[in-house]
This record gives structure tokens, sequence and C-alpha cells, in this order.
């Protein structure tokens, strides 16, 4: 009987593990198959850009090409725009050296070279709140598609006129700057090498302002230096 005993005992212990690793799969099945349907729900943006008809239909690419982080050979200043809807697409904006090192990247929206449209060159005078609402509804729905094409072209044509050397006084702004300079370190490197060359980029994410960019050959990299409005 011993022996008889033995073996069930054995037989029921198998088949418990035998259950419960059968179930611990079918869990895993289960919350596999239910995480594959969640999904992340698509942007919804203010209506002007929700309802922006235009797109591009090949990647668009820019660059110009300054010294910055050699004295002796220049770097690539390269913006690319995705193919898409403007009002969801990519732009990219990197500096590239000679040797076709990446030393900076920037991602931001294709709509920055679009926002601008919807702002008219003149509204009426002492108009209310609500009038003025109506009068920038319908002017942007009087946006013509050759109007939006025009409009983005010469943005993106023009893009480098909003990234650009400092060629003023570099002492001078540095100690005007003062207490909103973000890396002091830096700073007093530019003071020191008179071949640093500190460069303005706009925000592309705001409506107004931008950042002094410039390559610390110390920390070998590209510095913020600081922010402005």
């Amino acid at each position: 009987m011993k022996w008889y005993q033995t073996y069930l005992t054995i037989a029921i212990i198998a088949t418990f593990f035998s259950c419960d690793t059968n179930k611990t799969e079918d869990t895993l099945k289960t919350n596999s198959k239910d995480t594959s349907k969640i999904t992340t729900p698509p942007i919804v943006y203010e209506d002007r850009r929700e309802n922006l008809p235009l797109s591009i239909h090949d990647t668009i690419k820019k660059s110009a090409s300054y010294f910055f982080s050699n004295t002796n050979t220049k770097d690539e200043f390269q913006l690319s725009i995705e193919p898409g809807m403007v009002k969801n697409a990519k732009a990219i904006l990197k500096i590239i050296t000679a040797d076709h090192n990446l030393i900076y990247k920037q991602d931001f929206d294709a709509y920055y070279f679009i926002q601008g449209i919807f702002e008219p060159d003149s509204i009426p005078a002492n108009i209310s709140q609500d009038a003025y609402d109506a009068y920038i509804d319908k002017y942007g729905k009087s946006i013509s598609m050759q109007q939006y094409e025009a409009y983005f072209k010469k943005n993106v044509d023009s893009f480098f006129q909003f990234i650009y050397p400092i060629k003023e006084n570099k002492e001078k702004d540095l100690n005007a700057w003062g207490s909103d300079i973000l890396d002091k370190d830096f700073m007093q490197e530019a003071l020191r090498d008179t071949t640093i060359q500190l460069f303005d980029i706009t925000c592309f994410t705001c409506k107004e302002g931008g950042a002094i960019i410039g390559y610390s050959r110390r920390q070998n990299k590209v510095v913020t230096l600081l922010e402005h409005d």
C-alpha cells in the first residue's frame, strides 16, 4: 500500500503544477492579446490647424554651411521636412560636421512654417471680441490652396535667415546677458577663445524668442548658452 500511496501523491503534485503552468501560460496569452488592443488616440489640434488642407508630397531638404565647430572646415546646417499633412508633419534641424558627425539635432512641427498665415495684415479698429473672432474665422476660411503653398514655400526658403551667426561685439553681448547665461563655463571659454562662433536660433515652438548656441571645444559638444524672448 505504501508504494501506491507514494505514486498517488506524486501524481497529484504533478497534476497540480501542470495545471498551474497552463493557467500561467493562458494568463500571459490573454494579457498579451489585451495589450495589443491598446491604441494611442489621434492628436486633435485647434480647428484651424486640424482643418489645414496643405500636405507635403516628398521630403524637403535645405542646407547652409557655416564655420561653427571647426575654424578650418564648415559644418552643414541641414533642414529636412517629412512628407505628409503639414498639420502633423515633422521637421528636423541638424548640424553635421565635415567628417559627417551629427553634433546637433532639433525636432519640431512643420506647422511652424504655416502658422503665421492665419494672422491678417490688418484688423478693423475698435471691434468687439466677438466681431474680432468672426473676422479671423472668415479670414482663415478665405485662404486658398495656392496661398497656403506660396506662404509655406516662402518660409521654408527663408528658414536660414532665422539661424545666423552673431557678428556683433561678443564680449559686450555676453556681459549684457549676465544672469541669463545657462552655462557660465562656456561663457568664459567663448570670451577667451575669439574663434568660437555663437549662433542665434529662433524658437520653432514659440511665437517669439530663441536660443544662443555655440560649440564648446573643451566640452566637445554644442552648448546652449542662453534662451531669450
